[in-house]
């Protein structure tokens, strides 16, 4: 017998987008505490360095949340979600 999950697909949504924004303040904070003093007066490098940074915490964020929880499953409603 397996445990029934006890939310929906609505509560799913909200808890990812509640972790991806903290997700965001926290690689923001990183990124203006560590990439910011390096390059110091290189708005153009500043700039894409914070895009890549975003992007790539985007992405680390998005595989950890498909691997340990089971809200993307909830979201496209497939089965043991």
């Amino acid at each position: 017998m397996e445990p029934k999950s006890n939310y929906s697909k609505v509560m799913a949504a909200v808890y990812l987008v509640m972790s991806y924004l903290a997700a965001l303040v926290v690689l923001e904070l990183v990124c203006f505490l560590t990439f910011y003093p390096l390059l110091e007066g290189h708005r153009g490098w500043q700039l894409f360095c914070s895009i890549v940074w975003l992007y790539a915490g985007t992405y680390v964020f998005y595989r950890l949340t498909r691997r340990y929880t089971k809200w993307w499953k909830k979201l496209e409603g497939r089965k043991n979600g």
